[in-house]
């Protein structure tokens, strides 16, 4: 089981990479469509981004509050999460690995547009990349270590 879901997930990610690529090109051409600039367009997936990575924790929060107050059964302790929850589960997982490829992807196509020196441009490009990976490690800070 556990080659199957590290094979899984590692699909996932190809996935989510592959594919951020097609909808990245087709969000800046309806962007320049609908006359709505670069910078609009990076908030709203930066945005999405933000509700997504969000989402499965306030949800696993609201069951709880749920089950606590008692309006819904409580889960068995060795129960593995399958059907219809673990479907949408993954689902929002694999939007939110795009919604941060996008984001990075569209920061990168603000920054080659906007700076005509190729120096300026990789240094932008390069702190984009820092910013991320800043963002990646920091957001596991407040999250308590499971002891193993």
């Amino acid at each position: 089981m556990g080659d199957t879901a590290f094979a899984l997930g590692a699909l996932a990610s190809d996935l989510a990479f592959s594919v951020s690529f097609g909808i990245g090109r087709e969000l800046l051409d309806a962007a320049q469509d609908s006359n709505m600039t670069e910078d609009e367009l990076v908030a709203a997936v930066l945005v999405l981004t933000v509700v997504l990575s969000a989402l499965p924790k306030t949800v696993s929060n609201g069951l709880d509050e749920l089950r606590e107050r008692g309006w819904i059964g409580k889960p068995n302790p060795g129960e593995v999460p399958r059907g219809f929850t673990q479907f949408v589960r993954l689902l929002v997982d694999i939007a939110r690995r795009i919604c941060v490829s996008l984001a990075v992807q569209l920061l990168s196509a603000n920054v080659r547009t906007r700076q005509t020196d190729r120096a300026v441009r990789i240094v932008s490009l390069i702190s984009v990349a820092i910013f991320f990976l800043f963002l990646e490690a920091t957001s596991s800070i407040a999250s308590p270590k499971t002891a193993p």
